[in-house]
């Protein structure tokens, strides 16, 4: 038996465009939550080289200042300050009870891609130096 041409749904043109915008938004959205924005903040990588406990360190730009988690001798983390334009990078803090502060200040912009690292060794020096752009 031949179904008659009134049951038969014929797909209209327009409905392509919009599954293909509903599917272009949803790629961006997730690219955006895996991380492949252009204008993420500089990754900077603290590492406490010393024998003491590394509590009060920052990350500093001319606009901003973020905290470095609590280190242990030997550990590690990661911040992301925020940036807005071009601006110079940082780190200060305390360490045994003195005030130390990194000897360069890099340059660093928001186009994303900037990773650096910074050690604070034994004698409480902190360097920091750029690493890499990272281009995801």
């Amino acid at each position: 038996m031949i179904p008659s041409r009134s049951s038969v749904r014929i797909l209209r043109t327009p409905r392509v465009p919009r599954l293909a915008g509903c599917v272009f938004l949803l790629a961006l959205a997730g690219c955006g939550v895996a991380g492949c924005d252009r204008d993420d903040a500089p990754l900077v990588a603290v590492v406490n080289a010393s024998a003491h406990r590394l509590d009060d360190l920052w990350v500093r730009t001319e606009e901003d200042s973020v905290r470095v988690p609590t280190l242990a001798p030997g550990a590690s983390a990661e911040v992301r300050p925020h940036v807005r334009g071009a601006t110079r990078l940082s780190v200060a803090g305390t360490f045994a009870g003195r005030r130390v502060v990194s000897d360069e200040r890099d340059y660093v912009e928001r186009s994303g891609g900037y990773c650096f690292r910074a050690v604070v060794d034994s004698g409480g020096r902190v360097t920091l130096r750029f690493v890499r752009m990272d281009f995801r």
